[in-house]
């Protein structure tokens, strides 16, 4: 079985979609958002002695998570249930990362990263959903040969 069984099909991959175009779209927003949470929301909530059950502390796993979600899809294109496998392996990824991470050099484990990437995953899987039910026609702009 080979990952292209797994994650994504090759003919959908050769395609420039309007949902391929919306991933891309959806993973820079994402980015943007999780570099304003690490440099403007993080700094105000250490300042301010807020507590926001930890997002602020995690912020990189759940903001980080979203983009590599839909830069994932955003590059495979994969269809609905190879999707959800890809959003699960990402998920699963970042959690056995974390989980190492006292084995590697400076790495500390915590379990706010690991809440921060369940927490972000569901979020991709519902951003996901929500794309694909509002664009009904994915109209095919380009194919690759």
């Amino acid at each position: 079985m080979s990952i292209s069984n797994i994650l994504y099909d090759g003919e959908q991959f050769k395609l420039l979609d309007t949902k391929r175009i919306v991933y891309a779209i959806t993973c820079v927003f994402a980015f943007l958002a999780t570099e304003i949470g690490r440099y403007v929301y993080r700094p105000y909530i250490y300042e301010h002695n807020i507590n926001d059950f930890g997002l602020a502390d995690s912020v990189g796993n759940w903001g980080g998570i979203v983009v590599q979600i839909f830069l994932g899809l955003a590059i495979l294109n994969s269809k609905r249930r190879k999707a959800f496998r890809l959003i699960t392996f990402f998920v699963l990824g970042y959690i056995i990362y974390e989980f190492m991470q006292p084995t590697l050099p400076k790495g500390t484990f915590d379990w706010m990263d690991v809440y921060g990437t369940i927490f972000g995953g569901f979020v991709s899987m519902l951003l996901y959903v929500l794309i694909n039910k509002l664009i009904k026609k994915d109209k095919i702009i380009y194919q690759f040969n």
